[in-house]
């Protein structure tokens, strides 16, 4: 069974941070010898990456890609410029060939990741998103 790896950012990531997360991916991989579905969330109130910020973070999904069968991207929030950024993230997406619509998707809710984590695992994704919900990953 794949595991789900959850990365909260309420703020974009320092590379020290976008470091953390590879090491993490890594020990993950291999202690479950496993591929993880991984859901990336970035909070409403998160500002936008800077340009060397965006490329630190697409790097890291580029190259730990290996690591990770299906990717999820979710970022919240409702406001013109939360959907602006969505926009922006698609376009980044297909430019670092990172998007596939078998691997990676761009989330507007938690609740429309579920379904994707319930084919992939066999098991109830809304319980997964519940559960990730009460910790504080997703709202």
């Amino acid at each position: 069974m794949n595991k789900v790896f959850f990365i909260r950012w309420e703020q974009p990531p320092s590379p020290a941070e976008v470091q953390i997360v590879t090491t993490r991916f890594r020990e993950a991989y291999e202690a479950y010898r496993q591929q993880l579905c991984v859901v990336v969330v970035t909070g409403a109130k998160a500002r936008v990456p800077n340009g060397e910020q965006r490329k630190a973070l697409f790097k890291m999904l580029e190259d730990h890609r290996k690591y990770i069968c299906e990717l999820h991207l979710l970022m919240e929030g409702n406001e013109l410029q939360h959907n602006l950024q969505r926009i922006i993230a698609s376009a980044q997406l297909i430019v670092t060939r990172i998007y596939d619509n078998n691997y990676a998707r761009l989330h507007k809710d938690s609740a429309s990741i579920a379904p994707f984590l319930t084919n992939r695992l066999k098991v109830d994704g809304n319980r997964i998103i519940n559960d990730a919900r009460l910790l504080g990953l997703v709202h």
